[in-house]
């Protein structure tokens, strides 16, 4: 399920600015023209920006602060976020009001978002969240909630989204306004679906929808009905899914292009009629799926409708497409757990960060109170002198105490961020990263041995992914035997590896992969559970010191021998010459 982006685009954009004298009314309603242009003709807002920026002069400040703002949404809209940072940044210190300066930290948040800055935007969302109790606007105090919940959603932290969820739904609102427990209760649906709790979800959705038909958020009550087919869908209620979903399509229609979760109903009903045998509706929603996911860019849509398609090219005896979907799937896939894993470190990161900030300010107090303890016991006798230095001894040692935890965790964190959780060998990150500086520093012979475990998707379609993961970890415990000191092991995907030998020549890498091609070969799968043959295929490559040795050539030319070895037949080791 996508995250509901156009929920606070709708809070932002509901801001209305306030009157001002008679001189400046003419700029009020062109400030008002831009909140309609935006979402509907960004053309029309680009010459209306244009042509506030040429009254620039006019404006006064309660304006200028506006037009920034307005500037601001223009540019993420159009996807020029590093000017969009500059711009806010070149004002956010002379904001007073906090109610706006929430609304500028936003656009920094989702810019740093989009560039994949998820450091930036968490450090920059924490300070949105220490504004909340200054903030007395009510639409500002939800914007500054809906961004945290998006951003947090993004990092599956979705524990911290839930509290931020509870905070909206209560939110003091306006008479007669819903719109905080419309927005609350829907995040909360959306998190709990997001994280597997359907249970919690469909118990939350009942209270989603009142609010929101109450408040007349005709467009989430479209959201949340999605939510609801999709849920359908994927707990095996085709038909009712079906029946739900199909008369929701002409509604999305009239905006498609704008709505991923358009995209999201589409696959979800295609995946229904595959299971109830209508292939050809099946495929022709899964291509409009497709479609629409190309133009709005999600990869993560992208990933689950080429598993469709996979499927259903199958379903049609088409296997050569299918795999080519597949193959697609597992590419993006591969770009998702990449995302993921840099969005898990930033926001550890932060977290640790916080923790030991917390720490220190901890110790600092109880420092402080140390030494007004000393500047007591000097006025006493010498009795009381001991046990000054006692306390301080102490207090040293728990300072030390701290100090050894704090760096113990910075280890470990490191240690989690450089190794592969299933092998417990070099992930593709620190692999390259180790690889690419040997290279750089290393004077004389190198070479890359590039292997893949030759047909694994068959052990893990016949025997389970378990079995699959037995192989992996049996298969790095036995290479790492083979190899030196200075060799590196790392996992760079699924099934393929590669090995990064310092100090080589093309014949002892070659000699090294024929022992590693051997030792799996003779792996006992009995202990498994079940009885089958292993073996891999092995690409080689080796360069001497000169200006054309790199990491990467000599990364290219092992995956071209690989590829060789897989075409002569597998599990045999090829060489580049």
């Amino acid at each position: 399920m996508r995250q509901i982006a156009s929920i606070w685009l709708l809070i932002l954009f509901s801001f209305t600015p306030s009157a001002f004298a008679h001189s400046s009314e003419e700029i009020d309603e062109e400030l008002k023209q831009f909140v309609q242009y935006i979402d509907r003709d960004i053309e029309k807002a680009r010459i209306l920006l244009d042509h506030l920026a040429a009254e620039k002069a006019q404006f006064n400040i309660e304006q200028s602060n506006q037009f920034t703002l307005y500037k601001a949404s223009y540019l993420g809209f159009v996807g020029r976020n590093r000017e969009r940072i500059e711009l806010v940044k070149s004002v956010i210190d002379q904001v007073n009001d906090t109610n706006l300066k929430s609304k500028f930290l936003y656009q920094l948040s989702d810019s740093y978002t989009t560039l994949g800055e998820y450091d930036n935007a968490l450090t920059t969302m924490n300070q949105s969240i220490q504004l909340l109790p200054y903030i007395d606007r009510f639409t500002a105090k939800i914007g500054t909630l809906q961004s945290a919940i998006n951003l947090l959603l993004s990092l599956r932290a979705y524990d911290d989204a839930l509290s931020y969820a509870d905070r909206m739904i209560d939110v003091p609102s306006p008479e007669g306004d819903f719109q905080a427990k419309c927005l609350g209760y829907t995040n909360r649906v959306h998190i709990n679906f997001e994280r597997g709790n359907r249970i919690v979800a469909r118990s939350a959705m009942k209270d989603a929808l009142d609010n929101c038909n109450a408040n007349g958020r005709k467009g989430i009550v479209l959201i949340l009905q999605i939510y609801e087919v999709v849920d359908l869908i994927e707990t095996g209620s085709y038909q009712q899914g079906i029946k739900k979903g199909v008369p929701l399509i002409a509604v999305f229609s009239k905006n498609e292009q704008a709505a991923d979760n358009f995209s999201e109903l589409l696959d979800a009903l295609a995946r229904a009629y595959l299971k109830t045998g209508h292939i050809d509706i099946a495929e022709s929603y899964s291509l409009r799926a497709l479609q629409l996911a190309k133009i709005n860019e999600s990869i993560q849509l992208l990933e689950k409708i080429n598993t469709t398609m996979s499927n259903i090219k199958r379903a049609q005896g088409q296997y050569a497409s299918a795999l080519d979907y597949y193959d697609m799937s597992l590419a993006l896939k591969d770009k998702i757990l990449d995302e993921q894993l840099r969005k898990n470190i930033a926001y550890q990161r932060i977290q640790f960060d916080s923790k030991d900030k917390a720490n220190q300010l901890v110790l600092l107090e109880e420092k402080n109170k140390a030494l007004l303890l000393e500047q007591q016991l000097e006025r006493r006798n010498n009795l009381l002198l001991v046990f000054l230095m006692v306390a301080i001894t102490c207090l040293m040692m728990s300072i030390l105490f701290w100090l050894m935890k704090t760096l113990k965790q910075k280890n470990l964190f490191r240690q989690f961020s450089q190794i592969d959780g299933l092998t417990q060998v070099a992930n593709r990150t620190h692999f390259i990263h180790c690889a690419t500086e040997a290279f750089d520093k290393n004077p004389n012979g190198m070479s890359i041995i590039l292997f893949d475990m030759d047909l694994f998707k068959k052990v893990n379609d016949t025997y389970g992914h378990a079995t699959g993961d037995w192989v992996l970890k049996n298969v790095t415990e036995v290479v790492q035997a083979q190899l030196r000191d200075v060799d590196l092991l790392g996992r760079l995907g699924g099934e393929e590896f590669a090995i990064c030998m310092p100090d080589s020549t093309v014949d002892t890498a070659m000699a090294l992969a024929e022992r590693c091609r051997a030792t799996i070969a003779q792996i006992d799968t009995v202990t498994s559970g079940y009885q089958f043959d292993l073996s891999a295929s092995f690409g080689v490559a080796s360069f001497c010191a000169g200006p054309e040795r790199s990491f990467k050539a000599t990364l290219e030319a092992a995956d071209r021998a690989l590829y060789h070895a897989k075409s002569q037949g597998r599990n045999c080791v090829s060489a580049h010459h």
